[in-house]
């Protein structure tokens, strides 16, 4: 052991089935869970690493990933109110969206946590995900890696193997929860984060929740690893908003999982943005499972210098009478690259479906940025309505035109058309904190490249 309790094995480079022991014991965990732990080290050993020739990484290189290779757990102080958190993450509490219940993972572990009390008199649960073990199992045992299974993919194994700190986030049947649940992901650190969300919205319940990736890396210090898992439990009648917001540092690789279950006339609300990170890979699944589900499914992506941002996901029509609807855009400048691939899947049954999916990509310049969109359809019954489609286009330089003949500099008239191409997911976000920190981070995009052309 390590003079702050924690064992020396986690905090070394490298990863292996000594290391999950270590963590599963560190963290005092119920004997089924480390046999879950070691049964996803199996697996992610077994697995073999994505590669080119795979067709979901067809576009996506990730040779020269060594996920093992980085420490499993990075240690983070303990803090006793927000006063005393890093002032980056202060003035992201800041800036964003008012929140009733917050959560700050600080590298592996949790550091600080609240919710306003008449929520927790009603029954809601928002904690990290070891103190819910302990806690709650009832709850926790039978949902966590009932969406993303152990051996689910090899991120998802190394993940389900390695998972520390993490949320959980509990409403009781038909509490309505009027002001968003947040919870923010920060590192500071070298090594790998992997942090697991569960949530679970019980019969006519309904609740917003933002998940936020951030760190203080830069493209030149030493790359980091996050590997996340995400699972969304919306049970009869209730309603979920779910909001993945990524921004790490440059020198992070980031890996994420979201998959939700959608009960009988369940609404799942979801917003993806990815803004920041070296490499992002991140595979979003919505199960309408019983029918009148419904889902709503929004991603928002800008890539700029020599970013990879990649996007695989899928609207699984299991039950009849059940809708999607997709919609993902995403900006590109450099020598960028975007990916997207979409399935629509209408299982044998599910009558009556009704599924739309759209994406969009602007490149911005004359650059090398390069956009792949992948739209498709599997229909396996013979009364739907579905349809896909995709465009990808560069800036009109007459719309430019028009806007700089009117006195607009260049710099404000591309922000102007930029945002009016987003505009179409920003519309539908009623939220009005996050809305604002979008377009501040936009913009800032926008800016730098416009900096970077002229100099």
């Amino acid at each position: 052991m390590s003079a702050n309790g924690v064992p020396e094995v986690l905090k070394s480079s490298g990863m292996s089935e000594e290391t999950v022991k270590a963590l599963s014991s560190f963290k005092d965990e119920p004997g089924w869970l480390m046999e879950k732990r070691l049964g996803a080290w199996r697996a992610f050993e077994e697995l073999p690493m994505p590669t080119l020739r795979d067709e979901a990484w067809r576009y996506t290189d990730i040779s020269d990933v060594r996920p093992e290779d980085f420490s499993a757990y990075l240690p983070s102080p303990d803090v006793s109110s927000e006063g005393d958190l890093p002032d980056a993450v202060q003035k992201l509490i800041e800036e964003g969206e008012e929140n009733s219940a917050l959560l700050v993972q600080h590298n592996s572990e949790t550091s600080f946590q609240r919710m306003d009390e008449k929520l927790a008199r009603k029954g809601v649960i928002f904690t990290d995900l070891h103190t819910a073990l302990r806690e709650h199992e009832d709850l926790v045992r039978d949902r966590l890696f009932g969406l993303v299974p152990e051996d689910y993919d090899k991120f998802a194994a190394l993940s389900a193997a390695l998972f520390a700190g993490g949320s959980f986030l509990y409403v009781p049947r038909g509490v309505d929860v009027e002001v968003p649940i947040q919870s923010y992901r920060w590192l500071d650190a070298t090594g790998a984060t992997m942090p697991r969300t569960l949530v679970v919205v019980e019969e006519g319940a309904s609740v917003t929740y933002i998940d936020e990736y951030a760190s203080s890396g830069t493209e030149d210090d030493e790359p980091a690893l996050s590997n996340g898992v995400v699972e969304l439990y919306v049970g009869q009648g209730a309603r979920l908003r779910y909001v993945s917001l990524q921004n790490w540092g440059r020198n992070v690789l980031h890996f994420n999982t979201i998959r939700s279950e959608a009960g009988k006339d369940a609404t799942i609300n979801s917003l993806v943005v990815a803004l920041g990170s070296e490499l992002s890979r991140t595979n979003v699944d919505a199960g309408l499972a019983e029918a009148g589900s419904d889902s709503e499914m929004l991603g928002l992506y800008f890539a700029d210098s020599n970013q990879v941002l990649d996007h695989h996901t899928l609207q699984d029509h299991l039950a009849p009478n059940a809708h999607s609807d997709l919609l993902y855009k995403g900006a590109l400048r450099d020598e960028s690259l975007a990916v997207f691939s979409g399935l629509i899947r209408v299982e044998p049954g599910a009558q009556k479906t009704d599924a739309y999916q759209t994406n969009r990509n602007l490149i911005l310049g004359t650059d090398d940025a390069m956009a792949v969109s992948l739209p498709r359809l599997e229909i396996l019954a013979d009364d739907v309505k579905c349809s896909h489609g995709s465009t990808t286009g560069q800036v009109d330089e007459v719309e430019l035109f028009y806007l700089m003949s009117r006195g607009i500099p260049r710099r404000e008239a591309e922000k102007l058309v930029v945002f009016g191409f987003f505009g179409e997911v920003t519309s539908r976000i009623p939220l009005k904190g996050l809305k604002e920190k979008l377009d501040r981070a936009i913009e800032g995009k926008i800016g730098l490249g416009f900096e970077e052309r002229v100099a």
